[in-house]
């Protein structure tokens, strides 16, 4: 099923320009919106982290010691 949509000149062009010989304007449109759906899907997730800044250092000292680690069990 095919449904007709009023673009305005702008948006065609920029259609256009990321559509390529063998790849309709449907296929396009739908790369963007799941482009901007995982985007969004990340921001999401990100914003639920919550810790406290002692925690993130915490963390950061932990990874720094598992560094400091894994390169002297390499040498």
């Amino acid at each position: 099923m095919t449904k007709p949509v009023t673009l305005s000149n702008a948006a065609y062009e920029a259609l256009l320009k990321l559509k390529d010989r063998d790849t309709s304007f449907s296929e396009v449109v739908l790369k963007l919106v799941d482009k901007y759906n995982r985007k969004n899907d990340f921001k999401k997730f990100a914003g639920s982290l919550k810790a406290k800044s002692e925690d993130y250092e915490r963390f950061k000292k932990e990874i720094e010691k598992d560094r400091e680690q894994n390169t002297e069990n390499c040498d």
